[in-house]
């Protein structure tokens, strides 16, 4: 699906037609892929709530923590998720509650912020950001056929959320060298096969916060984005 130049992704419905993982197109509702584990997902000790996301074909579980300030701003006005890094680069260039005078920033900035009135107020004073990340990535989670391959996959991820990797495997025990591996990378990896619900074989470490960046936004932008598809599949 094409991202208007606005940098907004479209929002559910609106008498749009999405077409679901079949190729079937749905009835304004975006039919987004379901995992296999999809009814014990906001069980998973990941956080919560929990949508699915893809980054650069890479499909994860994500768990997502809504901002209820900017998400009514956004339902005020009548805003989705905002995914273009070109835009949120230029909001980023933005502080928040002060204005940046137009002739302070490149010209292809001035231009870009000019397109998102959703997201900034200007006067002759200059710009005001009135954007907020619409929430925080809390954590991710890598499920597949093969532990190993999923345990690489999360090591590579950026470690400024927690990374888990699901296994189905409560007969067969995570192999050592994995195990080590994750303990390592700071991995978490977590067996949902169990009777007694989800056990946790390897504790995730911490995210590493450090300073708030453009790539922080957008991640949360990505999992906004998933968020309202599959809250509006629910309550078709």
């Amino acid at each position: 699906m094409a991202v208007p130049r606005s940098g907004l992704a479209p929002l559910p419905g609106a008498g749009q037609h999405f077409r679901d993982s079949t190729g079937r197109k749905g009835g304004g509702v975006v039919q987004t892929a379901v995992p296999d584990h999809a009814v014990e997902a906001n069980q998973l000790p990941i956080g919560s709530p929990v949508v699915s996301i893809s980054i650069e074909g890479s499909k994860m579980l994500a768990a997502f923590e809504l901002d209820p300030k900017e998400y009514k701003r956004r339902q005020r006005i009548g805003v989705g998720a905002i995914t273009s890094k070109a835009l949120l680069h230029g909001l980023w260039s933005l502080p928040t509650g002060g204005f940046v005078p137009s002739e302070a920033l490149p010209d292809v900035k001035v231009q870009r912020l000019r397109t998102a009135p959703h997201s900034v107020i200007e006067t002759d004073r200059g710009f005001w950001r009135t954007y907020d990340p619409p929430g925080t990535l809390r954590s991710v989670a890598f499920d597949g056929s093969s532990v190993d391959r999923s345990v690489h996959r999360a090591i590579r991820f950026t470690p400024i959320v927690q990374r888990f990797v699901l296994t189905h495997g409560s007969n067969e025990p995570v192999p050592w060298p994995i195990e080590c591996l994750a303990r390592e990378w700071g991995v978490g990896i977590i067996d949902v096969e169990q009777k007694d619900g989800p056990r946790v074989i390897v504790p995730a470490s911490p995210a590493e916060i450090g300073v708030p960046s453009v790539y922080r936004w957008w991640l949360a932008e990505l999992a906004y984005k998933n968020y309202l598809y599959e809250r509006a599949q629910l309550v078709s």
